[in-house]
């Protein structure tokens, strides 16, 4: 009867054992990067990678920086546009070419959900930016993608904006469920443009 129990016990105790280093190891490993000179901070789910680019606007050519991190297919990314001066009254406008780009790259031409939004600008205490979170479908790459545009204030009179996405496996029928999970709305909430 000991040995029984004993054996029952050994067992219970290496699943329990198990079960603790399976959630010793973490899938998201969140830390909060602080990025200076795109004047955000962001928390990620894994290190992320930085990549930069150029885009045209009219004649002017725009600066962009991508940051993102992958945990398994999900990919955590803020793309920050550098808007000059010259043309910062245009903000608005390239935010919509921007949109307009996403759009074109599925079959669909609007977004298929969008809800109001608020972000904090600066420190936990400061105010609050009012914007809104857009869900789309991307049916053909069986992912779905929740995303925000931001738009700030930037050193000598220019202008930051921000593309704050998510992208996931799933379908349409799971947009919203798979997008608003707990992990998905730290990285939204926890965005910080300066």
């Amino acid at each position: 009867m000991r040995l029984a129990l004993y054996r029952v016990l050994r067992r219970f105790g290496l699943v329990t054992l198990g079960i603790l280093i399976v959630a010793c190891s973490p899938q998201f490993d969140w830390r909060t990067i602080k990025n200076d000179a795109q004047g955000y901070s962001a928390m990620f789910p894994s290190k992320p990678q930085l990549i930069e680019r150029s885009i045209n606007y009219q004649q002017t050519s725009l600066k962009q920086t991508l940051e993102f991190a992958k945990v398994n297919e999900d990919v955590f990314a803020v793309m920050t546009t550098q808007i000059p001066a010259t043309i910062a009254t245009q903000v608005t406008m390239v935010e919509k070419m921007l949109q307009n780009t996403l759009l074109q790259q599925v079959p669909t031409t609007q977004f298929n959900l969008v809800k109001d939004a608020t972000s904090r600008i600066g420190s936990a205490d400061q105010t609050k930016q009012v914007a809104q979170d857009f869900y789309l479908d991307l049916a053909q790459n069986k992912k779905v993608m929740r995303v925000r545009w931001l738009i700030r204030p930037a050193a000598n009179d220019s202008v930051n904006l921000y593309q704050i996405s998510v992208i996931r496996t799933g379908q349409s029928s799971q947009l919203e469920p798979l997008l608003n999970q707990e992990n998905i709305s730290i990285f939204f909430d926890e965005f910080r443009p300066n």
